[in-house]
């Protein structure tokens, strides 16, 4: 690179992480080349689906907490911001109540953090939630969390849209299988290189990079659910503590009702995509106990996705070990799009030495290493 030319970058993967790295580059000025095996947000990826959850609540007790609330927080001001931009929205603010069954839980310690960071938030006797959420069976419930500003993004349209931005800005979307190959990428038998290659292809990480990357993909049932209109609306929730979650009806495509808890192990070139009955039939139960209205609820649309999950379930972004020019950024976690353009946009300032990276993004398990 000669004095005055702009830098750049050639970024694989055009889910949500890598969507949003790329147009947060490309409008700071870097020429980027976004590389994709099929399409942006295809349903082959952990990015493809149709809604996605936003909330900044974190409650593990982690020292990292703060950082994800935080960073949740930003994003969601970023959605927004790029929503209002393209004028399409596509972060609805729905709200979100988490579903506590004791005092001093997961919601407590993430109520707590929310308070202390200005995220708004309000414990709710389990009575005024049901005004929430009408149906909702609460006799389990110790007391349940209310965050107004969470919401449902439209998934895929929001990595579409971010890709859009960055292709006006000069973008260049090569489609093809990437490999890598020291400092460059052969994508379809062409060599690629630039100042600085970005791994964010997901599931395909830890596959490229088995020991750099220690990432595995788990199965995931994505279930949508018929409903009478009066059912159809309302706040996302979260049943943290067996693992569950539901997201309102966005442009009629049913109320999403899906189990969190990380699958069997799933190969995204080679596993089956047929949804397991016996993973339909878990959550059908959870739904009778928690909405008895429900209990005969139809099933309408069942897909397979899947997580890629690090050793810590945190994300992973650094240097390639040995390369000058090469990253990875990936474990998504599922939690990908509460951070993806905050995300994108921390990324790109630690590429041009604006940042430091946080240390839990290096992910201890893969330091040790």
């Amino acid at each position: 690179m000669t004095a005055g030319d702009s830098p750049s970058a050639i970024v694989i993967g055009a889910g949500v992480f890598g969507a949003s790295l790329a147009e947060a580059l490309s409008s700071r000025g870097w020429r980027v080349t976004l590389v994709e095996r099929y399409a942006p947000a295809n349903v082959r990826s952990s990015s493809g689906d149709l809604s996605r959850l936003l909330r900044c609540g974190h409650g593990t007790g982690s020292s990292t907490d703060e950082w994800y609330t935080r960073s949740a927080w930003n994003a969601r001001a970023r959605w927004k911001e790029i929503g209002e931009e393209e004028d399409r929205e596509l972060l609805l603010t729905t709200g979100a109540l988490w579903f506590a069954r004791d005092e001093d839980g997961w919601d407590t310690r993430a109520e707590t953090l929310m308070g202390e960071l200005g995220v708004p938030c309000e414990r709710l006797d389990p009575a005024r939630a049901r005004e929430l959420l009408p149906g909702l069976r609460t006799d389990d419930l110790s007391f349940v969390l209310h965050e107004p500003e969470a919401g449902v993004l439209r998934a895929s349209e929001a990595v579409r849209t971010l890709v859009r931005r960055s292709l006006r800005r000069g973008t260049e979307l090569v489609l093809g299988t990437a490999v890598p190959a020291r400092d460059a990428v052969v994508v379809d038998g062409e060599r690629l290189t630039a100042d600085r290659i970005v791994w964010a292809c997901g599931a395909w990480l830890g596959k490229l990079f088995p020991e750099a990357a220690p990432v595995r993909a788990t199965r995931q049932e994505v279930l949508y659910w018929d409903a009478a209109p009066e059912r159809r609306q309302g706040p996302a929730w979260v049943d943290w503590s067996v693992a569950m979650y539901g997201l309102p009806d966005v442009d009629g495509a049913g109320l999403k009702i899906l189990s969190d808890r990380p699958g069997p192990p799933f190969d995204p070139d080679t596993s089956a995509r047929e949804p397991d009955p016996a993973a339909v039939a878990e959550v059908r139960v959870y739904i009778a106990h928690r909405f008895p209205e429900l209990a005969d609820v139809r099933l309408l649309r069942a897909a397979v996705m899947h997580y890629e999950l690090t050793p810590t379930r945190g994300f992973l972004v650094r240097p390639l070990p040995g390369q000058d020019r090469s990253w990875l950024m990936g474990g998504g976690s599922g939690h990908g799009f509460k951070h993806g353009p905050a995300l994108g946009d921390y990324v790109a300032d630690v590429l041009e030495g604006r940042a430091e990276l946080a240390e839990h993004l290096l992910d201890p398990a893969v330091v040790r290493t």
